[in-house]
């Protein structure tokens, strides 16, 4: 084979290598950048200027800018507390001890959705300092997020105030929500 043959290739290699592992490393699947609570995920450092390439990617591909941690904790999940993917045939039931930072959000968006669904905490009922969510691609009683009809739904709950909720999170006091499938169609 002659060299510049296999110079060729060897670019394509490096190439198609570089590329699968930047796509890799800026993915919710790779967990190398992000801290996890439980089930949760949240990228840490991904509004700070000493955050890496990877984890602005991570965000500037869908278009968003991240958050600096010491403002707001931003915690993201696509799936049920049995690790099934959320999906909009079923109906799921979001639970939480009353968040104590400053301000809070919860949000449901997809792929395809261009406004996420979001309650905070001036819209919803808490009972006995708990906030329960039904998240239902159909209306439910009390608090309610709609899973729009397309599909990879992610909950995403902000904490505000993000110094002191990093000071509870080292004591284990964050008390981030369990999604509940409750009956699926």
């Amino acid at each position: 084979m002659p060299p510049s043959v296999r110079f060729a290739i060897s670019v394509l290699v490096g190439v198609i290598i570089g590329i699968g592992s930047a796509r890799y490393m800026s993915s919710e699947s790779s967990g190398i950048f992000a801290n996890s609570y439980g089930k949760w995920q949240n990228w840490p450092v991904a509004g700070d200027t000493s955050s890496n390439p990877y984890t602005l990617a991570r965000f500037l591909t869908e278009t968003k800018l991240p958050e600096h941690f010491s403002e707001v904790l931003t915690f993201y999940r696509r799936d049920d507390d049995q690790d099934d993917r959320l999906s909009e045939d079923c109906n799921y039931l979001l639970s939480m001890p009353v968040p104590t930072a400053r301000r809070w959000s919860v949000a449901l968006e997809t792929l395809s959705a261009q406004t996420p669904q979001l309650v905070t905490q001036d819209d919803v009922i808490s009972v006995g300092g708990v906030v329960e969510i039904q998240l239902s691609n159909t209306p439910q009683p009390g608090n309610w997020l709609q899973i729009p009809d397309a599909g990879n739904p992610k909950v995403i709950l902000r904490l505000y105030d993000g110094e002191t909720i990093t000071a509870q999170g080292r004591n284990g006091q964050l008390g981030l929500p369990s999604i509940t499938r409750l009956a699926c169609s």
